[in-house]
């Protein structure tokens, strides 16, 4: 099977929250993994938030960088910003920011699944607005 694996639900695999058990299961199991650039740069950002807002410590930090560093190289397939992503992110927001409330990154986010995923890959997700979205368009969704 592959897995979409959105940044709400990726960084649970680095740090300790609810839903942590359900992603590492994907994330330990034989799935492909997709994630989007903006995952890569968001997950990364929230790591230094943490620091920051001293819920890990240096080491700590240093640690789940170089794991997550390692695991762009070898365990995710990064798929990239193209204009396509842009052009449907626009589309997704033209359908649903009115009544759905889509905001811009879970836009993005959407539209890298749509664009480059298929219909046999599950959506990982735990942003409760998005994941709502994402199921009544008809993909499987899984909230951890």
């Amino acid at each position: 099977m592959i897995s979409y694996i959105d940044t709400s639900s990726l960084v649970k695999v680095y740090h300790a929250e609810a839903g942590t058990p359900t992603v590492l299961g994907i994330y330990r199991g034989d799935d492909e993994i997709v994630i989007s650039e903006l995952s890569k740069i968001e997950c990364l950002s929230t790591i230094y938030r943490k620091y920051r807002e001293h819920e890990i410590t240096r080491d700590t930090l240093n640690t789940v960088i170089t794991k997550f560093e390692h695991d762009l190289q070898h365990r995710y397939r990064v798929v990239r910003f193209s204009l396509l992503v842009v052009d449907e992110a626009w589309n997704l927001l033209r359908r649903f920011a009115e009544t759905r409330g889509l905001r811009t990154l879970d836009s993005l986010q959407f539209a890298f699944f749509t664009t480059y995923c298929d219909r046999a890959t599950q959506f990982v997700c735990s942003d409760a607005t998005l994941g709502d979205l994402v199921r009544s368009e008809g993909f499987h969704l899984v909230t951890p």
